[in-house]
C-alpha cells in the first residue's frame, strides 16, 4: 500500500492514465557553429525549458539533429534525459531521420549559407542530390508534405542571409522571413539601419555585450479584437505572445537581428503545385501571413566592442518583424512561426556569456570592452526583474510548441483540458460537490460561474490568450454564428462600415456553455475507472451540455433583451 500510495503520488498517470499529456513529437535541427550544447551559441538551456516545462496536457518529446557529421555528442545531447534520439549528419530525404509523418513539428536553426565544406562531407560529396546553399529537392519536398499533412514549422536564422541554406527554400517559411540583406542594410550587421534591439544595461553606454546581460528588449505586439468590440480597445496578443502571466512583451535582446515579413505575393504555388497560401475552409479567402510582434531600435546604439575601437554605425530608431505567424489550420494546411533571429534562443542571450570565451568582454576574457557588472555573466538568472523577463520568454517558446502542433494534437490537449477541470479541486469544492447533478437542476447563473471559474483554473495551465482560442474552437462547434461575437482572431472582412455600438458583451455566454459542458462531464463520468476511453466519449458528453446551457443562455439573452426595450419604451 505504501509503494502504491508513492507512486500515486509521483506520477497520478500510473493510476490514472487518461491524465496523461499529449506527446507532441517534436524535432529541432540546426547546423554550422549553433549546437544543442552549453556554449555561448548553444540551445540547451531553451531545449532544458521545453522539456521541463511541466504542464498537464503536453509533452513534448523531442529529438536533436545537427547537418554536420562531425560534432560531438555533447552538441546534440546524446543521452541526455528527456531526448528520444541525437542525430549527427541529419538529412531529410533520408527516412530513417525523416518522414512527412515523422514528427508533429519542425523547428528550424540556421546560421549557414553554404553547406559544400568539410563539415558536410555526405553534401558536398554529393552535390547532385544536395545543392551548396539549400537543402535538397528530396528534402524541400518532404518538407512541404510535412507542412500540407498539418505539421508545424518554426524557422529563425540572424542577420544577412545567416540561416539561408537550412530555411530560405523551404515553402511559406521562405516568404515569412528576409533571408538575406535588404534595402539600405535593413539587415546588416553594422549599418545605421541594422535591426539593434540591445538595451543599454548596467555598464556605460552602448556594448555588444549588452545582449548577455538582464535587460531585456521591450516588443509592440499586435492587439486583436471581436467584430462586436471593434469600438473598444483592442485586448488580445496573438496566442504564441500570450502567457500565463499576461502578454509577453519582452525578448532577449541582440546588436543585429534578421526580420520578419508578410508576403508580398499570395500567389506562389508549394513544391508539390499546391497553392502555398490556400483559401481558408470558412469561405474567407486566402490568409495571409502577419507580423505579430515588432521590435524597437533605439537611436545612437554603437555596440561597442574591443575596447572601443569597433563601433558600429549609430543606430536611426526604427522598428521590425521580430515574430510572423501563419495560421493553416484554417486552410487545411500546418501552421508556421518565424523570428528574427535565434539569439532569442540561445545560452548567450538567456543566461549569459561562457566566462573566458569568445564573447565574455570581463579583463582576461576574450578581448572586448571590459564589463564591470556581473548580470553578464548570468543573463536573465541575475535578479528578480531578468527572471521575470526570462519566465515570460519561456512562455513563448512553449506556446510556439502548442500553437503550431497539429490539429490531433491540439484536440488531444483540449480533451485533457476538459478533464483537468472536472476533477479541478477548486471546481468539486465550489461548484459541483454533486456528481449526479443534471443540467435542468443547476440554475444559470451556476453554470456561469462555474464557467468563470474554470476559466480561471485553465489559466494555471494555459494563457489566457490560448484557453479562449480552445474554448471558442468548441463552441463554434455548437453554433458558428458566435465566432465573430467571441472570436478575436477569426476572419473579419475588413473593417466594417458601420461597426456595431459595443452595447453587448457576448463573453458570458462562453461561460455558460463551459459550465454546462463540465455538468454535462461530471454526470457522465462521477466515478470513472482507469478504463475509461475519456477522449473518444467526452467531446460528444461536452458539446451536448454546452449546447443545451446555451440554448438556456439564449433564451435568457432574449428574455432580458426584451426587458431593456420595454424599459427605454416612449410612452404614448
Amino acid at each position: 500500500m505504501q509503494r502504491r500510495a508513492r507512486l500515486h503520488l509521483e506520477d497520478q498517470t500510473i493510476l490514472f492514465p487518461w491524465r496523461r499529456p499529449c506527446t507532441v513529437k517534436t524535432l529541432l535541427v540546426t547546423d554550422g557553429g549553433l549546437d544543442f550544447g552549453l556554449g555561448d551559441f548553444g540551445l540547451q538551456t531553451f531545449v532544458d525549458i521545453l522539456l521541463h516545462d511541466g504542464r498537464s496536457y503536453v509533452r513534448f518529446e523531442i529529438t536533436v539533429a545537427h547537418l554536420r557529421t562531425n560534432v560531438t555528442n555533447a552538441a546534440v545531447m546524446l543521452g541526455a534525459p528527456g531526448i528520444a534520439r541525437s542525430i549527427k549528419g541529419f538529412m531529410f530525404d533520408d527516412p530513417n531521420h525523416f518522414t512527412p509523418d515523422s514528427f508533429d513539428e519542425v523547428w528550424l536553426f540556421g546560421i549557414e549559407t553554404n553547406f559544400h565544406n568539410g563539415t558536410y562531407p555526405n553534401r558536398s560529396g554529393n552535390p547532385g542530390r544536395f545543392p551548396s546553399t539549400r537543402l535538397g529537392d528530396a528534402e524541400l519536398n518532404a518538407l512541404t508534405a510535412h507542412m500540407n499533412k498539418g505539421g508545424g514549422i518554426f524557422a529563425t536564422g540572424d542577420h544577412g542571409s545567416l540561416g539561408n541554406a537550412l530555411c530560405g527554400s523551404v515553402d511559406r517559411v521562405r516568404n515569412m522571413r528576409h533571408w538575406a540583406d535588404f534595402g539600405g542594410g535593413e539587415v546588416s550587421m553594422g549599418t545605421s539601419r541594422r535591426n539593434d534591439s540591445n538595451r543599454v544595461g548596467h555598464d556605460a553606454g552602448s556594448q555588444f555585450s549588452d545582449q548577455s546581460d538582464d535587460v531585456p528588449q521591450v516588443l509592440d505586439l499586435k492587439l486583436y479584437t471581436t467584430y462586436a468590440n471593434i469600438l473598444k480597445k483592442a485586448r488580445y496578443p496573438h496566442p504564441v505572445m500570450c502567457g500565463r502571466t499576461g502578454r509577453i512583451d519582452v525578448f532577449p535582446d541582440h546588436p543585429h537581428e534578421g526580420e520578419t515579413r508578410v508576403p508580398s505575393s499570395l500567389a506562389g504555388a508549394c513544391r508539390d503545385g499546391s497553392p502555398e497560401y490556400p483559401n481558408a475552409t470558412d469561405g474567407t479567402g486566402q490568409l495571409s501571413p502577419e507580423i505579430v510582434a515588432r521590435g524597437r531600435v533605439p537611436a545612437g546604439n554603437t555596440a561597442s566592442s574591443d575596447a572601443g575601437a569597433n563601433l558600429k554605425q549609430a543606430t536611426v530608431a526604427h522598428s521590425f518583424g521580430v515574430v510572423s505567424t501563419y495560421d493553416g489550420h484554417r486552410c487545411d494546411v500546418g501552421r508556421v512561426v518565424t523570428d528574427s533571429t535565434w539569439h532569442h534562443f540561445v545560452n548567450v542571450n538567456l543566461i549569459g556569456v561562457v566566462e573566458g570565451g569568445g564573447f565574455d568582454d570581463f579583463p582576461g576574457g576574450g578581448g572586448g570592452t571590459p564589463g564591470t557588472h556581473l548580470s553578464k555573466h548570468t543573463g536573465f538568472l541575475y535578479s528578480p526583474s531578468g527572471r521575470a523577463a526570462l519566465d515570460k520568454i519561456k512562455e513563448y517558446y512553449v506556446n510556439v510548441g502548442v500553437w503550431i502542433a497539429p490539429p490531433d494534437r491540439i484536440t488531444c490537449m483540449r480533451s485533457r483540458f476538459w478533464w483537468d477541470l472536472v476533477w479541478s479541486d477548486r471546481l468539486v469544492e465550489a461548484t459541483l460537490m454533486e456528481p449526479d447533478a443534471t443540467l435542468d437542476r443547476v440554475h444559470l447563473s451556476e453554470l456561469f460561474q462555474i464557467g468563470v471559474h474554470a476559466r480561471d483554473v485553465l489559466g494555471r495551465q494555459a494563457s489566457a490568450c490560448q484557453t479562449l482560442h480552445w474554448v471558442i474552437d468548441q463552441i463554434i462547434v455548437v453554433e458558428p454564428r458566435l465566432r465573430p461575437w467571441l472570436d478575436p482572431w477569426g476572419p473579419l472582412a475588413g473593417k466594417p462600415e458601420n461597426p456595431p455600438i459595443p452595447w453587448l458583451d457576448l463573453e458570458p455566454l462562453a461561460d455558460i456553455a463551459i459550465g454546462g459542458a463540465l455538468v454535462a462531464l461530471r454526470g457522465a463520468f462521477p466515478y470513472p475507472d482507469e478504463k475509461v476511453d475519456f477522449d473518444d466519449k467526452a467531446r460528444d458528453v461536452a458539446m451536448r451540455g454546452a449546447s443545451e446551457a446555451l440554448r438556456r443562455g439564449f433564451e435568457q439573452f432574449h428574455a432580458d433583451l426584451e426587458g431593456v426595450a420595454r424599459l427605454g419604451a416612449r410612452k404614448e
